[in-house]
């Protein structure tokens, strides 16, 4: 008869090796501790965050804007004092816009790359799966880990243990098996785990890691980084950890992070096995046309991040990662929308025989009313000195970042892993803007009775001139040209001109279910091409990895392609 055995539990130790503590006994103790090695072969997690989800370091003059101990362009995981300032009397929001696009200029910050560029302290707040020091070696200090902590130390501490010595699913991954799917949302290709996928799967390791990036520069930048650092991973896992690693890893990624991730797929396909994307602004969003003219439409975005137009052109004027969240070609037609006291004027875009194109009828417009940036705002130090010449130059770089932009736009198109699965918000109380739209209306008593001012022709409403802007959502319009009208006055037509007629154009609010940031027409793009799609409610944009119902979706994505890996 074989000798009773006790199982010792096992740990990642600060190493990254799988390690086991066994306590010594007396010889006559016959009970043998038993200690299941684990698989010889790895297929990594890679986390991909969003926008403005990875810390930056500043490495020119802009690290002493904040202060002569600052190091930080950017440091979202200090969200109460770096950013908002309620605990430091020095902060993000603190700062003027001339000082924002001088702390966040992408030629001056670099995503944290090594070990010791990350915040231990930080790191030891949110980490509770691995040792402190295995955590940094994994890149998580690179990520935001309010946001990103929950997602990494559950998908760290599930998929370590999937079967049991019996061959039976381990309590954690229960969550990727729920009875009641309903508490999913709308589902799209879900097939059921079995046993045989999951013995398959538990053939495997699945060490987590993190790769933040520098989302200030293009995604094409970031995509050529992500390929660098998936390589680095693969590479020490064969070497530090001692395991195959044959079949690429799989991403999971947030927000902006998923245009990230294809881009990177759509070069390096022998990378990686397949990709869980997270609430992507798949074809852009409108949110971000909203935000350039207003500011943050929600309180707390608006006291951390500005709640002003003003705060927000100087960053998204000279960077093209943000430039690459407007909606692109792809978007569709009028989403720009001009009513006149309810009732439609105009759309914007156009369609076209090559389909929509916003960049030249939006983007680039420097004069129109309802363009998108403000040349005076893009360089706030150059349009406080009235420089001419300087504002023109302005002007001219962030046309330069926009082209970027849009040569992103058409490079990435329609791509997406052939093994791709997504989940996100469509959610009716998390709205967020489908349309952007501009309601016009006449002020009663700056152009005499309304009566004698009638609603502006389509062409004129097109034409109206900008007359002021306090980049929070309501514009002064004027009418430049000479027209002669009939109107009714006090019952008789008498004409009037057109000239000097004074208007008000206000943003709407949000029009479509969604996250509150992705509206659902933006992220199920890429539902067709998907294996699994979840269209989802009960979370916000930037907290959707914290919801438990999107921690169970992402392991059973992860599951499911790891069940059937191939080797790359």
């Amino acid at each position: 008869m074989s000798e009773p055995t006790r199982p010792v539990p096992t740990q990642i130790g600060p190493d990254g090796n799988v390690t086991a503590r066994v306590t010594m006994s007396r010889t006559s103790n016959n009970v043998r501790a038993e200690v299941h090695a684990p698989p010889d072969q790895a297929i990594p997690i890679v986390f991909v965050p969003g926008i403005m989800g990875s810390p930056l370091l500043a490495t020119g003059s802009n690290a002493r804007i904040m202060g002569s101990d600052n190091r930080w362009a950017w440091f979202p995981d200090d969200a109460k004092g770096w950013v908002a300032g309620i605990t430091k009397w020095k902060s993000y929001n603190s700062l003027t816009p001339a000082e924002r696009k001088q702390l966040l200029d992408p030629q001056n910050t670099r995503a944290l790359s090594m070990p010791e560029d990350a915040d231990r302290k930080t790191v030891s707040k949110y980490v509770t799966a691995l040792p402190v020091e295995e955590a940094l070696n994994r890149g998580w200090g690179s990520v935001m880990l309010d946001s990103y902590g929950n997602i990494l130390n559950a998908l760290e501490g599930t998929l370590r243990f999937i079967m049991t010595p019996e061959n039976k699913p381990y309590p954690g991954i229960q969550g990727a098996m729920p009875y009641d799917l309903s508490h999913w949302g709308q589902l799209k290709g879900y097939n059921r785990l079995t046993q045989d996928d999951l013995l398959v799967a538990a053939e495997f390791r699945y060490p987590v890691y993190a790769v933040g990036y520098n989302w200030l520069n293009s995604n094409s930048q970031a995509a050529d980084y992500l390929a660098d650092r998936i390589q680095a991973v693969l590479e020490r896992c064969r070497k530090d950890l001692g395991v195959k690693c044959q079949h690429g890893v799989i991403l999971v990624t947030h927000s902006m992070g998923g245009l990230v991730a294809r881009m990177c797929a759509k070069r390096n396909p022998n990378l990686i096995q397949g990709v869980v994307h997270g609430v992507q602004p798949t074809i852009g969003a409108a949110t971000a046309y909203r935000r350039v003219r207003a500011g943050w439409e929600d309180t707390v975005g608006a006291i951390g991040l500005g709640g002003t137009g003003k705060k927000i052109i100087p960053i998204f004027a000279n960077a093209a990662g943000p430039l690459e969240l407007l909606p692109n070609q792809r978007y569709g037609a009028g989403w720009l929308r001009v009513t006149c006291e309810g009732k439609e004027s105009f759309q914007l875009p156009t369609a076209g025989s090559g389909g929509a194109d916003p960049y030249s009828q939006i983007y680039l417009e420097s004069r129109a009313w309802w363009r998108l940036m403000d040349p005076a705002w893009i360089s706030p130090a150059t349009a406080a000195a009235q420089n001419e010449s300087a504002l023109v130059r302005a002007w001219g770089n962030y046309r330069d970042r926009l082209l970027e932009a849009q040569k992103f736009h058409g490079k990435l198109s329609s791509y997406y892993h052939p093994n791709s699965y997504v989940h996100y918000g469509a959610d009716e109380s998390h709205q967020a803007f489908h349309r952007v739209t501009w309601n016009i209306t006449i002020p009663p008593t700056l152009s005499g009775p309304r009566s004698l001012v009638p609603p502006p022709s389509r062409e004129h409403a097109l034409a109206l001139r900008l007359g002021g802007d306090g980049h929070e959502g309501r514009v002064w319009i004027v009418n430049d040209v000479n027209e002669q009208q009939w109107v009714n006055q006090n019952g008789s037509g008498v004409t009037r001109s057109s000239f000097g007629d004074k208007y008000f154009a206000d943003l709407q609010g949000q029009d479509q279910a969604g996250d509150g940031t992705v509206p659902a027409h933006a992220a199920e793009d890429a539902g067709p091409k998907a294996v699994f799609a979840a269209q989802m409610t009960g979370y916000d944009h930037q907290g959707s990895y914290k919801n438990l119902n999107v921690q169970h979706i992402t392991l059973y994505s992860i599951l499911r392609i790891a069940a059937a890996a191939k080797e790359l």
